[in-house]
Order: structure tokens, then C-alpha cells, then sequence
């Protein structure tokens, strides 16, 4: 099935059943609609051959009800949501029009080939148990029907009723086939955007939209090069909480971490900790350089205005981090944010841990 096809699907579904392609149902109910739609179009050329191009009652009249059957089951569809009376008017629809084919025709004009056409739209209807049942019986009858006239049919000359057959068969299902792979590759593609969010979800802090905890965690321990850390921790964060509330307090936080991203650079990452407290890691390649990012960090945050109309400060503790002494690195840098803090805070401390 082309692009406009599909996209005719999409426009039905989402007009009459308010089905976006991101909802669960889309897929099967997308299979459905598209197998009705196919099935009536065939059961309704079939009705114009046998009418106008090489004019047979028997068929045409069963083509003809065969396409009533599918405009009905079109309408339970669409108009009331009837999704399985739908399903089993069409099932009976298809099968029972391949079925008169083949009684009718016997193997003349390859009608015997409309056999293959029912399990491949039982299972698209009725799904996997269902369909295998209701196909399994349908062979009982297509075995019962050919197995009946074992040496009475004769072979069937290649003619241009053949030709119709054939082909009508291969389109419906070629379509059938191409609008299933469709399908399953879009739910692919859905479950892939869903997996990606999910893992962003895992990882980012709600609301500063920084790296969480988890992720700044799994950076150090896993980080096979020395990494200059500095663990930040707001100061008074309290008194902004009760002074003007909490949305603002929130204001700050989000600020406060674009602060930091901005000073660490492309080559750091800066994660929130928890509550107020965030962190930095970057790669320690230049030691003298990244000693300087803890004076320039407070800088930056005490000269930004934030939502609180005064300046906010920030205390620091710094250690270079090896993943080996992960832990041990760790309570060295909460011992030195600790000093910072009782030391008059808007400062930075530095502890040197044996790497």
C-alpha cells in the first residue's frame, strides 16, 4: 500500500474512531479497516467484471452481495465502533464469496487459488487463536470440495478470467502484506521513541532538566579517567523557600543550573545531587585549568540575577575523582562542602585525596 493509502487510513480512523497513531489500538484497528476496505474493493470489481466485461449471473450476484456485506461492515465500523461484528460480517463475507467461487467454477479460471485468501484474513480479523480455528474449518471445506472431485476436474486453460483471478488475488494480498510491514514498523519506531524518552526520563532531573543523581553516579563509577568533581550546595536555600516561597525557590534552582552548565562548558557535566545541592564532573586533563572553575563558578552565580531580586551564593566542595575510591572521594568532598559551609559560605574548598 502507497503513502495516500495510508494516510487514508489514518484519516478515517482519526474522523470517525478519534484513533491517532499513537494510541495502542491504532495497529490492529488500522489492520481491520484496511482489510475491509480491500476485501469490498475486490468483491465490487469482481461485481463490474462479471456485469460488464464478461457478464456472469451467478458470480456477479454473489460479488454483488459480497460487496453490500462489505459496505455494511464498513458502516458497523466506522459509524458505530462495532469492531468485532464488523470483523466476523467480513470474515463471513470473504469466505463465503471465495467459497461460491469455487463451487461454482470448480478449478476453471484458477478460482481455486481464492482459498489462500482466508487465512491470511482470519488471522488479521479474528487474531491468532481465533483465525487459526476458523481457518483449519475453512480447510475442512476447501479439502472436502477438492478432495470431492479428484479426477473428475479437468485441467483449467490459462485464460483471461485466470488472469483476473490472479492477479485481484496477488493486489489484495500484496496489500494486505505491505500495510501489516507498514504498521509494524511504525510500532517499532513508536516503541524505540518510547524506550528513548524513557531512558531520558531515568536520567534527567524533573525539574531542572540537569542529569539526576543516578546518572552523575553511573558517570563517576564508570569513568576510566581522573575527573575533577565539585559538589555545590546552595546557601540559606531555606530562607528563600520561607521568604518567597517555593515556586521561586524552584526559579533559583533551574537558574542556578543553567549557571552552571554554562561555566562548566562543552567538556563538563552538571548533574542536580539532590534538593539543593548539585555537582560538576569534568575530565582533569588540565589540572591548573579546571582548578580555577570552582572561583569562577562562584563568581558567576553571585553576580546572576535571580528571581529573588538579591544575589544568591553558592558553597563548594572539590576533589578530583577516581572511580576506584569512588565512595571514600565522595565523603571527602561532602567533608570539604562541609567546611565551606561553616566556614562563612560563598567559598570553595579543595581537598587533595590520594589518587
Amino acid at each position: 500500500m502507497n503513502v495516500k493509502g495510508i494516510q487514508v487510513v489514518e484519516l478515517l480512523l482519526s474522523k470517525y474512531l478519534n484513533i491517532s497513531k499513537s494510541n495502542d489500538q491504532y495497529r490492529r484497528l488500522g489492520l481491520i479497516l484496511i482489510t475491509i476496505l480491500s476485501c469490498t474493493a475486490i468483491s465490487a470489481f469482481f461485481t463490474f467484471y462479471n456485469l460488464v466485461i464478461d457478464y456472469y449471473p451467478p458470480l456477479l450476484y454473489v460479488d454483488f452481495i459480497g460487496t453490500l456485506l462489505g459496505g455494511l461492515s464498513l458502516y458497523l465500523f466506522l459509524r458505530f465502533r462495532w469492531i468485532l461484528l464488523s470483523s466476523f460480517i467480513l470474515i463471513l463475507m470473504v469466505t463465503g464469496v471465495c467459497f461460491m467461487v469455487m463451487v461454482d467454477r470448480n478449478n476453471l479460471d484458477y478460482s481455486l487459488a481464492w482459498a489462500f485468501v482466508a487465512p491470511l484474513i482470519s488471522i488479521f480479523l479474528l487474531g491468532y487463536l481465533y483465525g487459526t480455528l476458523y481457518s483449519l474449518l475453512y480447510l475442512a471445506f476447501v479439502m472436502w470440495l477438492s478432495g470431492s472431485n479428484l479426477g473428475v476436474w479437468q485441467p483449467a486453460p490459462w485464460d483471461r478470467d485466470s488472469f483476473a483471478n490472479i492477479i485481484a488475488i496477488y493486489l489484495l494480498l500484496f496489500m494486505l502484506s505491505c500495510y501489516y510491514e507498514a504498521s509494524r514498523r511504525y510500532a517499532h519506531q513508536l516503541l524505540q521513541e518510547s524506550n528513548d524518552k524513557l531512558r531520558t526520563l531515568a536520567s534527567t532531573d524533573a525539574l531542572t532538566g540537569l542529569f539526576n543523581r543516578r546518572h552523575m553516579e553511573d558517570l563517576l563509577l564508570n569513568s576510566k579517567k581522573i575527573l575533577f568533581i565539585i559538589m555545590a550546595d546552595v546557601d540559606n536555600f531555606k530562607s528563600i523557600n520561607d521568604e518567597f516561597g517555593h515556586a521561586v525557590g524552584d526559579e533559583v534552582l533551574v537558574s542556578l543550573g543553567k549557571v552552571m552548565q554554562s561555566v562548566a562548558g562543552p567538556d563538563g557535566t552538571v548533574g542536580r545531587w539532590g534538593g539543593e545541592e548539585f555537582i560538576i564532573a569534568i575530565h582533569a586533563d588540565q589540572e591548573k585549568e579546571v582548578m580555577r572553575l570552582p572561583q569562577r563558578l562562584l563568581e558567576a552565580v553571585s553576580s546572576h540575577p535571580f528571581a529573588t531580586g538579591r544575589p544568591v551564593t553558592v558553597s563548594l566542595g572539590c576533589a578530583f575523582h577516581n572511580a576506584k575510591e569512588h565512595r571514600a572521594t565522595l565523603r571527602c568532598v561532602d567533608e570539604a562542602l562541609y567546611s565551606a559551609k561553616t566556614s562563612g559560605k560563598n567559598c570553595y574548598k579543595l581537598v587533595k585525596y590520594p589518587l
